[in-house]
């Protein structure tokens, strides 16, 4: 943990950074709507979180969007803009001078998120980032410090957060009912379909590994008291199917003390069994699939799933199960499905920018310590 803080400080020591970057100390907007630009509509996740802004419309307002489609980044698919029609397209110069928005959204290609989010922090705007945070260091933590210095709220794209049934087993985890956790495996598998995805992905270090296993990540770690794993490392070869070259199918470890975190994905998987379990030397915790919705899935073709299902299984009831009342055998939690997955996050960001919650300051050091260990999984190629 030291190395890592030192580390960081020494990093941002270099960039010369100064808090004079941006315009001064960020402030909550107060008891009204939140006034919100979409920026850009390359990335993967683009048109779930405007369909998301537009429905939470008792929170926020749409004002509008960036263009980045002539970006030459790499990206999965060209975005249908007529998924945006009706709304006005803004230049980043109206953006900071003369809508001046509460909130943006930066939803670019990954190649472009860190540029347009230092824009964002420099200027002193909330923002919602979305994933993954850059092939360097240098870049987000350049980010996270001048919002840190500024109190400006900075939320991840990280859309396991608000996922009520993956609280419930990091909690279960952390609590010591299970005992010592001493192994996590989880996977990110999909089949999206995509005949250029191989292509896409591969461009990136790691592959699947740079642009899912983030999530897990960010997951896993408050598990070990947000520390940094002793070691991070992965597999990379391709999915059944693709061509040598392909980094389509990859295997992460964290290694811990006493533990090992191992995260899969694969792109010839099946999205509905993404699963995860928690083994600990009293117990065990699982979950299959972490996320269904309510609504037919385009992906899956799920139909009327109602329930997420967190099973637990004691071999022997130590003093923290005794006391959250759970017998040996089998214990069951039942929670609703999702119906939007971005929707939780984004409706606590709009409590944050009213002032109505705090932001968590925490999760300044927390995302670097996340960025850390993902930039290490893609890096450390075995």
């Amino acid at each position: 943990m030291k190395k890592f803080l030192l580390y960081t400080l020494a990093l941002l020591v270099a960039t010369g950074l100064s808090a004079q970057e941006n315009k001064g100390k960020w402030t909550p907007v107060g008891n009204r709507k939140i006034r919100v630009v979409h920026w850009g509509i390359c990335h993967g996740h683009s048109s779930g979180k405007w369909r998301a802004v537009k429905n939470l419309s008792d929170d926020f307002e749409l004002l509008g969007w960036v263009d980045d489609t002539e970006s030459k980044a790499v990206r999965m698919n060209e975005p249908k803009k007529e998924k945006y029609a009706g709304y006005p397209i803004f230049t980043p110069e109206q953006v900071f001078n003369e809508i001046k928005p509460d909130l943006i959204v930066v939803e670019t290609a990954n190649d472009d998120l860190v540029e347009v989010a230092t824009q964002v922090a420099k200027h002193g705007i909330a923002m919602h980032m979305d994933k993954p945070l850059g092939t360097r260091l240098k870049g987000f933590a350049r980010i996270s410090k001048m919002c840190s210095d500024n109190n400006i709220p900075i939320q991840i794209g990280y859309m396991f957060r608000t996922n009520e049934a993956l609280i419930k087993m990091a909690d279960i985890a952390k609590s010591g009912i299970i005992g010592e956790v001493y192994s996590i495996e989880a996977d990110m598998d999909h089949s999206y379909g995509k005949s250029n995805y191989p292509q896409y992905v591969s461009y990136f270090p790691g592959g699947i590994a740079y642009d899912l296993t983030c999530h897990l990540i960010d997951w896993a770690m408050p598990i070990f008291g947000d520390v940094l794993p002793k070691k991070t490392w992965s597999i990379v070869k391709p999915a059944p199917g693709d061509e040598k070259w392909a980094k389509t199918h990859t295997l992460t470890i964290m290694e811990y003390p006493s533990a090992n975190v191992v995260m899969r994905a694969c792109s010839e998987g099946f999205i509905w069994r993404r699963h995860i379990r928690i083994d600990g030397s009293c117990g065990s915790i699982e979950m299959a699939p972490i996320e269904l919705y309510s609504k037919v899935n385009r992906t899956t073709g799920v139909r009327d799933m109602k329930t997420m299902e967190v099973r637990l299984y004691l071999k022997s009831v130590n003093e923290a199960a005794k006391a959250a009342g759970f017998k040996k055998g089998l214990n069951s939690f039942v929670y609703p499905a999702l119906i939007d997955r971005y929707e939780g996050q984004l409706k606590e960001l709009a409590r944050i920018i009213r002032g109505e919650i705090p932001y968590p300051k925490s999760l300044y050091e927390h995302d670097l310590r996340v960025h850390k260990a993902s930039l290490d999984a893609v890096k450390n190629i075995r």
